[in-house]
């Protein structure tokens, strides 16, 4: 906290000089922005006893808190730089919404965009995140709720390359992140790609993505694919997916196989009223309580552009009534009820 707190006095007293220098160089354009989400949530069978649960998601149920700095600065010829610095925060508490302290932990790099496309270095989502985004009925939101988060290949990668180009009606994405192990250049390291395909209101499209990840004491190779496609007509949307994530544990126990498959449907009642509904189904192969059916639905009634109240109800029914890492209560079903408030600024 006295490094951080270091930093912020070291930028307010050369504030002053970095703005004469500025005005001898080529104009960046900062954007600070954010997400405020705070609600309040009811749950059934919150404990192996069938006990009720009333709380407030100091994390945001509908979206993350969030701090944005954004800057861009045009280089000429159609050449752009550009970085973003994202901080996670709780709401309740006023404190990070990790357990390291880490300022940036949401997304941190920089990068250059021109005709041929963008190449981004440092911490950011990953491609299966960046293509889920499209195929979610809910928009990636209530990502507290909805397993589509644990689900995306890791969310975001740090010490990543990530190449993002359109050609024509496809949009290529390529990635590595380095896992910066001596000794090994695959441990702890990850690469992927994806590719969509833009059809009038229809998107569709898959990636792939392997990481090294530690298990234990020892380096695994774990696969996950994705399918999905979106359609969008009028107040009308129709969208939904499949992702497969394999563990191999190289004949020393058995692989672990999550499958997801989600869908559902979006529809504006109004200009200021909006209306979701989702299925998401989550099974693990060595999970005692094997699968997971999740129905949600939601409603948006906005205030403004930025401001909206939230409302939304969901039942998870679970396969076996066993305490485990995908059932944690151990219930055969739970029932919830989330009313909040969200403001982006």
């Amino acid at each position: 906290m006295k490094k951080f707190a270091g930093t912020v006095a070291a930028v307010a007293i050369f504030a002053p000089l970095l703005g004469t220098m500025a005005e001898a160089q080529a104009q960046t354009n900062v954007t600070i922005f954010g997400t405020v989400d705070g609600g309040v949530r009811y749950q059934t069978n919150a404990n192996a006893t069938g006990g009720s649960k009333l709380f407030m998601g100091s994390n945001g149920w509908n979206s993350s808190n969030k701090i944005d700095i954004a800057g861009t600065e045009d280089l000429g010829s159609g050449m752009e730089a550009h970085f973003l610095l994202e901080n996670g925060f709780n709401l309740a508490t006023g404190s990070f919404d990790n357990t390291t302290n880490t300022l940036f932990n949401r997304q941190s790099f920089v990068g250059l965009k021109g005709a041929l496309g963008a190449i981004d270095l440092g911490r950011q989502y990953t491609i299966s995140h960046d293509f889920i985004l499209e195929y979610d009925p809910y928009g990636f939101n209530y990502t507290s709720l909805i397993p589509l988060t644990q689900a995306s290949s890791g969310t975001r990668f740090s010490n990543d390359v990530k190449y993002t180009g359109m050609f024509g009606p496809f949009k290529l994405e390529l990635e590595n992140s380095f896992g910066e192990n001596a000794g090994s250049f695959a441990n702890g390291s990850a690469h992927g790609f994806g590719l969509q395909y833009y059809v009038g209101d229809l998107v569709l499209g898959g990636s792939f993505n392997r990481r090294n990840v530690l298990v234990g004491t020892t380096y695994r190779d774990e696969d996950y694919y994705l399918i999905g496609a979106a359609w969008k007509s009028g107040d009308w949307k129709i969208s939904g997916g499949y992702m497969k994530d394999t563990l191999n544990m190289q004949t020393t126990a058995l692989d672990t196989v999550t499958r997801n498959t989600f869908g559902g449907i979006a529809y504006s009642l109004s200009n200021n009223l909006k209306l979701t509904g989702g299925f998401y189904r989550t099974a693990v192969s060595t999970d005692k309580a094997m699968r997971k059916d999740m129905t949600i639905i939601g409603l948006d009634y906005y205030l403004s552009k930025r401001t909206k109240l939230y409302t939304e109800i969901d039942y998870n029914k679970y396969r076996k009534t066993v305490v485990s890492t995908l059932n944690a209560a151990g219930a055969p079903h739970q029932t919830a009820f989330t009313v909040g408030i969200n403001h982006r600024f």
